[in-house]
């Protein structure tokens, strides 16, 4: 127990000492935006660089939902060809 408190505590230090070394670019003066036709421009907005918890969150769920999906599919499809196989070599 004493050993998973020093790794958790020494994790927390790296953690923290990486945390402190990273700089975010500052955001006093953003790039400008490239020309764009004005015709097809909605509105302009300055470059994000992070994608928020909830929208990571929600396209984790949505290909958790899709490969589970398509698990199911596969695993159908591949046992109907193995069983018409099995019929074919065993007649």
């Amino acid at each position: 127990m004493e050993g998973l408190q020093t790794a958790f505590q020494k994790f927390s230090e790296d953690v923290k000492s990486m945390a402190s070394s990273f700089e975010l670019p500052s955001l006093s003066s953003p790039p400008p935006p490239p020309p764009l036709i004005p015709s097809r421009v909605l509105i302009t907005r300055p470059p994000r660089n992070l994608v928020s918890v909830w929208t990571c969150s929600k396209l984790c769920a949505v290909c958790f939902v899709a490969g589970v999906f398509v698990g199911y599919t596969l695993k159908r499809r591949v046992r109907r060809w193995v069983s018409g196989l099995l019929k074919k070599l065993k007649d």
